[in-house]
């Protein structure tokens, strides 16, 4: 499929997921806009979900087509994420969060729901990589059971290699430059979400010990001052961080202490 995306922003039915992956901001708020028009003229329920409100630039393109937002007669229902992207959290938290808010959005209007999701800034650094695909099989398999047609947007000069490729396992149609593509390296949810099931399970592989441990180096303590503090010599606590880094697949201590406090540990 290699065609215009305005071709398809009337085409695209429940169940579609789409990623547009653009390199500028015109590029950008055109092609929500446009999206935005065609899913309020077919009498969808539209709904924006970001990290804060709907930017005047987008604002003002949709006034240009004759869609106004404000006061009684919103054009579409905001989702602010704001806040609760600040602090580090569980990836499956930021899943159920989107999810109960699509849900009361669609039982309040009763109609087919068209969502646009843009993120200005990361909010997922400190999420491994297996955590982030999950996080986007998730969305996926979300669209898939409900009446959903997703439009995700990602600034190709904020995201690296890792991360586009990821788009592209994740997204079944990618939009670049203008032009609609169906990925090649597509791969269904539920297989995805399996991979990152495992990533989440790691937890659940640590000993008590360890994970007392791994709490103290999310601390700050030296590796003397746990053995100290445990009553442990401290070739005990440099087997137990050993262990802890295997167990986890995690290999330098900064991504081991991201690890941690998404466990509310430390």
């Amino acid at each position: 499929m290699e065609n215009s995306i305005f071709l398809h922003l009337n085409a695209f039915v429940e169940h579609d997921h789409v990623c547009h992956i653009y390199e500028n901001d015109s590029e950008c708020f055109e092609i929500a806009a446009n999206y935005f028009i065609h899913g309020i003229k077919a009498g969808k329920t539209c709904v924006y979900i970001s990290d804060r409100p709907a930017p005047p630039e987008l604002l003002k393109r949709l006034e240009g087509h004759g869609v106004r937002h404000g006061g009684k007669s919103k054009a579409f229902e905001e989702v602010i994420l704001g806040n609760f992207l600040k602090e580090p959290r569980r990836p499956d938290m930021f899943v159920s969060h989107v999810e109960k808010s699509l849900e009361k959005t669609a039982k309040k209007g009763g109609r087919p729901v068209r969502v646009l999701m843009t993120l200005s800034t990361d909010p997922f650094f400190s999420l491994t990589p297996s955590e982030r695909i999950w996080i986007k099989a998730s969305l996926n398999k979300l669209t898939l059971e409900k009446p959903v047609i997703m439009l995700t947007q990602y600034n190709v000069e904020r995201i690296s290699s890792r991360e586009l490729l990821a788009i592209f396992r994740t997204h079944p149609i990618i939009v670049e430059r203008g032009t609609v593509y169906k990925s090649p390296f597509y791969r269904e949810p539920g297989e995805l979400m399996k991979e990152g099931e495992n990533e989440l399970d790691k937890f659940g592989m640590l000993s008590g010990k360890e994970k007392k441990v791994l709490g103290l180096i999310t601390s700050g303590l030296s590796n003397s001052a746990i053995a100290k503090e445990l009553s442990i010599s401290i070739k005990t606590v440099e087997t137990h961080r050993a262990n802890i880094m295997k167990k986890l697949d995690i290999h330098n201590l900064v991504d081991l202490v991201k690890y941690s406090m998404r466990k509310g540990l430390g």
